[in-house]
């Protein structure tokens, strides 16, 4: 086993025409792999990767699909978003200034045949540069609890992974901000993608928050 991705295999925007393909493996990655709730993505996913291919149009900003491809097949599949709902909740004059400040990692999905060859960590790499070509500060991925070897695999890759219930507060345009895993059965695991910005834990009357700050 091998954390470098076969020479055949490629990444690169998901076409138009792949949704099906894309959805159908995220459907299938029940084993932790697949961040967000839910047993599968929404059919409305593989409509509009169709019709827009790999950015898909959002309330703000874009979500972006990845694909990798071993000859004619999709071995694997990342999805990204702004955080939406994160972003909803603030007001209006807000929202725009708010899309990079984080990543989420909503489905990353890889075939069986191709599992164990580095096509995920190939995946998530992708995601992550082109996350921080366009200025987001940290990706953020939800696990389900109990899912260690989700956990352990992302912790090899540099997330940090939070306790259950605590808080991720960063900076942002707007000032300071927080988010938390939405107590929902998940964990956050949390990776900064700019230089010089550093995780770590600090208590705050009696409760551990994991704090990202730009290191000086």
């Amino acid at each position: 086993m091998t954390d470098r991705p076969s020479s055949t295999t490629t990444i690169a925007l998901a076409a138009p025409g792949d949704g099906p393909a894309a959805v159908a493996l995220g459907a299938l990655a029940v084993d932790g792999l697949m961040p967000a709730p839910g047993a599968a993505p929404p059919p409305a996913l593989a409509q509009a990767i169709d019709a827009h291919g790999g950015q898909v149009p959002l309330p703000y900003g874009h979500g972006r699909c990845l694909v990798a491809r071993a000859g004619d097949a999709v071995a694997g599949m990342v999805y990204t978003t702004p955080p939406i709902r994160w972003i909803q909740d603030h007001p209006p004059a807000q929202r725009a200034s708010l899309v990079h400040s984080l990543v989420e990692i909503e489905l990353l999905a890889v075939a069986e045949p191709y599992r164990g060859r580095g096509v995920g960590s190939a995946l998530l790499a992708e995601a992550e540069e082109t996350a921080r070509s366009a200025g987001s500060h940290l990706a953020l991925a939800k696990i389900r609890i109990g899912a260690f070897a989700t956990m352990r695999w992302y912790r090899k890759r540099g997330y940090t992974i939070a306790a259950q219930q605590e808080p991720l507060a960063f900076r942002t345009r707007a000032g300071f901000e927080s988010c938390d895993d939405g107590s929902d059965g998940h964990q956050l695991a949390v990776k900064p993608l700019q230089p010089g910005v550093v995780l770590h834990r600090r208590l705050e009357r009696g409760t551990s928050i994991l704090l990202a700050e730009h290191q000086t």
